[in-house]
């Protein structure tokens, strides 16, 4: 199992990937780029990705009740809820506009629009990471 202090490490630099992400697609969305983009979409995604999979993988409840249809399924995952409402809001808020933004970059044909592609999705990425994340560790509070 991952230990508390591990886990508010990742969430942290996920949330600094999620800010690397919107600060190069700002820069990219005024018509400049900032950093070229195997570089970005490298730090994004060393920043972002081991943030998600914590958040993934201790996102996991027992299930209770019911028995499981197949006997290797003890545990399922579980969505973030308990952050509250507003944490959730707010997440979705970002996610949708990471998602914007990728996908509006999908209409032009230049090496920028690709980086904003790849920011957006590893924006979104990093946005449910760190809500995953934060959800676990308020649950799991000392």
């Amino acid at each position: 199992m991952i230990s508390r202090r591990l886990l508010l490490l990742l969430d942290v630099l996920c949330l600094a990937g999620v800010l690397w992400c919107a600060v190069l697609i700002a820069g990219l969305l005024r018509g400049g780029t900032i950093v070229a983009t195997g570089l970005a979409v490298t730090v994004a995604a060393l920043l972002v990705l081991p943030g998600f999979t914590a958040g993934i993988v201790t996102n996991r409840r027992a299930l209770r009740g019911r028995r499981p249809q197949s006997w290797f399924i003890r545990e399922v995952w579980a969505p973030p809820v308990d952050l509250p409402r507003w944490a959730l809001v707010a997440a979705g808020i970002v996610l949708l506009a990471f998602w914007i933004a990728g996908i509006s970059a999908l209409a032009g044909d230049r090496a920028a629009d690709e980086q904003r592609f790849a920011l957006g999705v590893l924006g979104g990425v990093g946005t449910g990471g760190t809500a995953m994340a934060a959800a676990t560790l308020v649950r799991r509070r000392p």
